[in-house]
Parts: C-alpha cells; structure tokens; sequence
C-alpha cells in the first residue's frame, strides 16, 4: 500500500509539479527581484544618482499639490507618493495598466526633476502578482498555480520522506546528471521548506477572494469612490502640508506613505513600512478647507489576520537584511522549481527523446530557466540604451523585455527541434553572462560625471548582483552544458 501511494504521489508530483512550476519559476523570480523593487526604479533613473538627501518642506508637498491639481483639471487620476527611506523623491503617479508611472519631484520645492519614464521595479512586481496580465486573469493564474505549488510540495514530501535524511547529506554535485540535479532539489526544497509554505500560503490567501468571490467578506473589491462632482474638480485644494502634518500627529511623524486626492476628500494613508500589519489606515481631510473629517481604521479582527498576512508575504515593513534574506530565499526557491523541470525533461528524455512533446518542454524549461534571466538583463540594458527623452519610453522597455523573452523561447524551440538543445543552454548562459558582466560598465558610462558620486550604493547594488549572476552562469554553463 505504501509503494502504491508513494508511486501516485510520484506521478501527481511530476506532472503537477512540471505543469505549475513553469509559472511558479517566473513568479517566484518577478517576486524575487520585487523585493527591490523600489531600487532597481531608482537604478532605472540615473538622474537621480546626484540628488541630495532632503526631507520633503511644506513648500515641495503644496506645490506638488498644485500640479496634483492641474492634472486633475484633465480627468487624471493620480495620487502622491511622500519620500522615504527607500525613495528621496516626491512622486505624482498614476496607474498605467501594469505600473504606477509619473513625475519625481524634488521633495526641497516640488520641482520636477526630469528623470526618464520607466516602470523599474514595478515590471517585476506585477510579472510576479499577475504575469503581466492583469488583476483578474492574471491573479487568477497566480492562484491556481500557487495551490499546484502546495500539492506538488506536499507530495513531494510523502515520495522522498522515507529517504530524505540519507538524501540531504549525500549531496553529489559532480554525479550522473540526474542525482546532481535531484540532490540539487531535494537540498533546495528541504532548507527552504518553511519558507516555501509561508510565501505560497501567504500568497493564495491574499488573492483567494479573487478566486472564491463568496469568501472575500468585502476584502476582494475595490474601495468605493465618492460621486464625481465637476464642481469640486475646478475648485482649488486646500494647502496640503497642514493636513500633512496633523496627518503626522495622528500616525506619526515620518509615516505617512502617500496622498490620495479625490474631489470631496484628500486622504492621508500611513506607511505600509511602519508596522508588520499591513493597512489602509488613513485620515480623511476637506479638500475645500483642509479641515480634518475622520480618522479610519481597520480594526475588525478579519482585517487584522489579512493585515498580518499581507505584511509577512510583502515585507515592506522589513530591515534591509530581512529583505536580503526574503531575495536569497526566494532566488534558491526559484533555482529549486527550475531543478525540477529539468529533473523533467531529463526523465522523459529517456522515453520521449526525438518527440516535438519533448522538444516543447526543453524549450519551455529553457525559456524559464534562463530565458527569463536574459530577458530581465536586457531590460535593465534597455533603459540606458533608450533615449530618456521618448515619450512613452516606459512601455518600450517593457517590449524589449517581452520580445527578448520570446526571442529566447523561440531559439529553444528552434534548437530543441532540431536536436541542439545542449547548445541552446550554452548559447543562453553565455548570453546571460555577457549581459550580466557588461551591465556595470554600462551603468558607469551612461552615467559619466556621477558614476563614482558617493552614496550610490543602490547603483552598485543591482551592478554588483548582475555581475554576480554574469559570473555564477559563466561558471556553471559548462556543468550545465554536460548535464543537459
């Protein structure tokens, strides 16, 4: 009975394991690379590499305020973002689909401070929630694969419990392909166990609602939005930095995330960096005489556990450490999943060798695998390549990515079916590698004068971890090569 359930177990883990893992391997690397979102926006602007740190005056969050105003005057919806640890600048943004994009502002004065128009960071946050698809179809995707990700561990577990231990400690990197892959899974998957289950957990129960609509008690729509009245669309805004401050008063000082201007209300939302609970507390203010109308909270016990949820999955309240720890641990989960596709097509290649079945499943786990990584390098290559004054530059880099991604699964396909798909993994690893420890030198180039400014450590940051990535390939591609 016991060889019957495991040999069940073994074939829903295959399968389930292969089918889900395609996405999970690209969620789990946009979420990844999401931790650092914000930086690698902050990368992606190199106009900002001289700008002091300042605190946001009255004088910068008014007349920010004022051009809140005149795009409203236009029918946009916007909201300002106030500076932070993480992000110095003052931002007017707007959602364009995929991303939050708009003007940076000069916190000092409100000034606009020309950078480039990009998606950043952002590109990778919503490739990891919605695969770029969207709120409905994309999350729904997310959901289903994230369950398949929990089934697949889970099975996982009952096959190789009897021998795990035994497994974990006879590590063989340099075995027949086939055990240095599974031991290269199995050791994954085992120290990343917990990490595992809390992040998918965490992840299907904040957007279950979207999947189960009768469980969402009022989480899994949108927040109502007051009647539009033109009449307080033309009428001017109060000062904002009064409200601003007894905003602070009520929350603190230091912890109010972003403004959201609507023509009856302006609402002060606190940081989802203040506290581990993540929520949409906020002060409600007269946009006609900055008169504060009401303190709102969430203090219902359901939204305090998805608070609690939301925070441990988004981790925004997190140190830097604890994010650097979330970006390894999410980068080995991802190496695990790309592990077990190619544990995969190394089992059926046995069987299935010459098939255009086979063929389409190395050319899938290849496109994941690294196809993903080469796509994600010539993105951040795109945004120095592409002349900062284009207008709509943002959704041009977003192309190249996309293009560069498909272009990748099509010299899979190509090479799969024509039985060169050790060349296509040499061909693709080399081109990570040359992306990857090329971007440096690019980044000191397109930013001549203020390359060696100080304080650029977020710019050193991403060059020093796409060199990183450059030279680990560069040094596995051979393995990789032998081993496919």
């Amino acid at each position: 009975m016991r060889d019957i359930l495991r040999s069940r177990m073994g074939w829903l883990h295959t399968w389930v394991g292969f089918v889900s893992g395609l996405v999970l391997v690209v969620v789990f690397t946009g979420g990844t690379l999401a931790m650092f979102d914000t930086e690698i926006t902050r990368w992606m602007q190199p106009e900002l590499a001289m700008l002091p740190q300042a605190p946001l005056t009255a004088e910068g969050l008014n007349h920010a305020g004022e051009q809140v105003q005149a795009l409203r005057e236009k029918e946009q919806t916007v909201f300002l973002a106030l500076p932070s640890g993480r992000d110095p600048v003052l931002r007017i943004l707007h959602y364009d689909g995929h991303a939050f994009v708009g003007p940076a502002l000069d916190p000092r004065d409100g000034t606009d401070l020309n950078v480039r128009q990009t998606q950043g960071g952002q590109l990778f946050f919503d490739l990891h929630q919605s695969l770029y698809r969207g709120p409905v179809w994309g999350n729904m995707v997310t959901e289903v694969v994230g369950i398949g990700l929990l089934v697949a561990v889970l099975s996982g577990l009952i096959i190789h419990f009897r021998n795990l231990v035994p497994d974990l400690v006879l590590f063989r990197p340099f075995a027949a392909p086939g055990r240095a892959w599974l031991d290269a899974h199995l050791m994954a998957g085992v120290l990343m166990l917990p990490f595992i289950v809390m992040i998918t957990y965490t992840g299907v129960v904040i957007h279950g609602p979207r999947l189960f609509p009768m469980i969402s008690n009022g989480h899994g729509g949108k927040a109502g939005r007051p009647g539009h009245d033109r009449a307080h669309d033309a009428a001017p805004f109060a000062p904002l930095a009064p409200m601003w401050k007894q905003a602070e008063a009520v929350f603190g000082e230091g912890n109010i995330g972003f403004i959201r201007l609507e023509p009856r209300a302006v609402s002060f939302y606190r940081s989802d960096a203040v506290d581990f609970v993540m929520t949409r507390d906020h002060v409600d203010f007269s946009s006609r005489d900055g008169q504060q109308i009401a303190v709102k909270r969430d203090e219902r016990g359901d939204q305090s556990l998805g608070g609690i949820i939301r925070g441990l999955h988004y981790v925004r309240w997190g140190t830097l450490g604890l994010r650097w720890l979330y970006f390894i641990c999410g980068a080995i989960g991802s190496a695990m999943m790309s592990a077990g596709l190619v544990l995969f097509v190394i089992k059926y290649r046995r069987t299935h060798g010459g098939t255009v079945r086979l063929a389409l499943a190395e050319a899938l786990t290849l496109a994941v695998t690294l196809g993903l990584p080469l796509a994600s390098l010539g993105f951040l290559w795109s945004n120095r390549l592409i002349d900062p004054s284009l207008a709509h530059r943002e959704l041009l880099e977003a192309k190249v990515f996309f293009l560069l991604w498909l272009c990748a699964l099509l010299h899979g396909v190509l090479r799969s079916c024509t039985g060169l798909v050790r060349t296509a993994w040499r061909e693709q690893a080399w081109g990570i590698a040359a992306l990857g420890c090329g971007l440096p030198l690019l980044d000191v180039v397109s930013r001549r004068a203020t390359a060696f400014a100080p304080g650029l450590d977020v710019y050193l940051a991403v060059d020093a971890c796409a060199f990183g990535i450059g030279i680990l390939v560069l040094w596995g591609q051979s393995m990789i090569a032998h081993d496919q």
